[in-house]
């Protein structure tokens, strides 16, 4: 459930860019790799403490992805293959610098996140930190897109050349995008080093990124609350689906074809869907009641 909470972070973020402004990054791992592995670093060479750390993840992975505005002028595929290169690039950089990330053996001895001098050992504190920290990133995403900004970029979604006209700032409000997406991305990846307390450079690869586009696909593009339910149906299916060992990746990919039928609502739009039912059902028994009470009223004779 941490990780659920961890990856929804990292989910949000990508909604935002890619759900809200609708440039296809395919370059989140990069972010969360570089936030896990900064904050590693703080912590064991530095002795920086946690929640110093953690502002400092976010930072530096937001100060790094100042290197993608020059990509922002991109679009559609372009753009993907652009974000995809880069994921590549900083793959290889936590995996062949063994000075500074360990190299193909990771990082190891990451101390466990500490608050006001009190350790996090207990896994349900760690767990409640995890979910406190993706309920401030759900609301402040949540005040974001419905501010001026949030209306602006949804225009740069429906007609870039329209925005442009209109006198926005097109390639601006995309680098802040990207920006506040590797910021969230940052963070989360802190949250994961001082989680696992050890890092490999292959769970920062080109296919997490991958993950995190298919948790705000199936969660539904453009929803805030899909991006949760998105994360958690690729963190927990695989979990529940171990039990029939190889054929659970077959199972976990067919359904994501299923999902994939719903179009851009995802879960997002299913939840939506059987909630307008339960509205719906009151007022059809009440309706059924009032029809059988009125079929057997007795009417008097003369």
């Amino acid at each position: 459930m941490s990780l659920v909470a961890i990856n929804s972070m990292v989910a949000l973020g990508l909604q935002l860019l890619f759900g809200f402004c609708g440039q296809l990054s395919i370059g989140q791992a990069a972010f969360y790799g570089i936030g896990a592995y900064a904050s590693g670093l703080l912590t064991i060479k530095l002795g920086i403490p946690f929640p110093l750390a953690l502002i400092c993840a976010g930072l530096i992975a937001s100060i790094v992805s100042l290197l993608m505005v020059p990509i922002t002028r991109l679009s559609g595929v372009y753009l993907a293959v652009s974000t995809i290169g880069f994921s590549i690039l900083v793959h290889l950089v936590l995996k062949n610098e063994e000075w500074l990330t360990g190299g193909s053996f990771g990082l190891i001895g990451i101390p466990r996140a500490e608050i006001f001098g009190y350790k996090l050992k207990n896994p349900i504190f760690s767990y409640l930190l995890c979910v406190f920290l993706a309920l401030v990133t759900y609301f402040g995403l949540y005040l974001l897109e419905k501010s001026s900004f949030g209306r602006a970029i949804k225009a740069i979604k429906q007609n870039e050349d329209a925005a442009r006209a209109s006198g926005l700032s097109v390639t601006l409000l995309k680098s802040q995008c990207f920006i506040i997406a590797a910021f969230v991305a940052g963070l989360a990846g802190s949250l994961y080093a001082h989680e696992v307390r050890y890092l490999a450079p292959d769970d920062f690869s080109f296919w997490k990124s991958i993950e995190f586009l298919f948790m705000v696909v199936i969660g539904g593009v453009g929803s805030l609350f899909g991006a949760v339910l998105g994360a958690a149906f690729i963190v927990i299916l695989p979990e529940i689906l171990r039990d029939i060992g190889d054929y659970r990746m077959v199972v976990f990919g067919g359904l994501i074809v299923v999902f994939m039928l719903f179009g851009q609502a995802g879960l997002a739009g299913v939840v939506k869907t059987f909630m307008s039912w339960l509205k719906f059902l009151p007022r059809l028994l009440n309706k059924k009641i009032h029809s059988e009470s009125t079929n057997n009223r007795v009417i008097p004779k003369d």
